[in-house]
């Protein structure tokens, strides 16, 4: 979740919005968001993906358990779910916030490899 909110950051600093957020009412807070340039939307969507490969690794070359892996998957689904419930955002962001989690958990249940006896945890 943190690494999510870092990429969020990154993008409202490369990409300032004009107005304030937090005391927008729906309407003028979805008139942000698609006023919001498409390279700072795709960076959003970037850390939709990138944030639950790095939780799934990481779970996984700790605990090496794959349910481990598809329990962090989920926190992030439901997590990017609330997110687009509690903020609208286009229709394409959407479907992005359902699969790219879960892409992303799938990733890194494909790229793990279990560590040998002696290699570090994150060397």
């Amino acid at each position: 979740m943190v690494l999510v909110a870092a990429i969020e950051s990154l993008s409202a600093t490369l990409y300032p919005v004009s107005g304030d957020i937090a005391a927008a009412d729906r309407a003028t807070l979805l008139a942000m968001i698609h006023g919001i340039p498409l390279p700072a939307k795709l960076i959003i969507v970037a850390g939709w993906l990138i944030a639950p490969f790095a939780g799934v690794w990481l779970c996984l070359r700790i605990g090496d358990w794959p349910i481990g892996g598809w329990l962090v998957t989920a926190i992030f689904l439901v997590a990017a779910i609330v997110g687009q419930v509690n903020v609208p955002h286009p229709l394409w962001m959407v479907l992005c916030a359902v699969i790219l989690p879960l892409l992303g958990g799938w990733l890194a249940q494909r790229v793990h490899r279990k560590p040998y006896p002696g290699e570090p945890l994150l060397g």
